[in-house]
């Protein structure tokens, strides 16, 4: 009874470590998921505004910093000239398109840390930007960040 005692403790021992690993590691992933569908919906919309534009605003632009800021210049649907920037207000990621009000890129459940613009000029290409962001979420004692970047030209200059 003693040794069937002891092997059954050590069983359960092991089958309640195993849970425990177990939900962390699909408490890993759930917070992976999020900031990958955060990241590839912000990178997505501000790949396209960049090639989209004509030019950058870089007196109202801010580069190499975080926060930074990004003004680009280029047409509505219309075809009107106007304006869209990208900016992090309390930890999201936000697109102003002209005059509208500014609407989230990212997940209100995710922060984005780090937020930077390079303006890269050269006389033989045309104007590019690289854009670099740093996505955070926390849940419960879980905690994960990913950094994500891209250099996108501008089609339009």
């Amino acid at each position: 009874m003693i040794i069937y005692a002891a092997i059954f403790s050590a069983v359960s021992l092991l089958v309640v470590q195993s849970l425990l690993v177990i939900t962390r590691s699909f408490g890993m992933i759930g917070l992976t998921r999020d900031i990958n569908i955060s990241a590839s919906t912000a990178m997505e919309r501000t790949v396209r505004e960049i090639r989209l534009a004509s030019d950058i605003d870089v007196a109202n632009s801010i580069f190499d910093a975080s926060p930074g800021r990004l003004k680009l210049n280029t047409v509505d649907a219309l075809g009107a000239p106007t304006t869209i920037e990208f900016f992090i207000n309390d930890a999201v990621l936000m697109i102003k398109e002209g005059t509208s009000a500014a609407t989230a890129l990212t997940s209100s459940s995710t922060e984005v840390t780090t937020l930077i613009f390079n303006n890269i000029t050269n006389s033989s290409i045309s104007k590019a930007v690289k854009i670099t962001f740093d996505i955070f979420k926390s849940k419960g004692s879980l905690q994960k960040s990913e950094k994500f970047y891209n250099t996108v030209i501008l089609r339009g200059s």
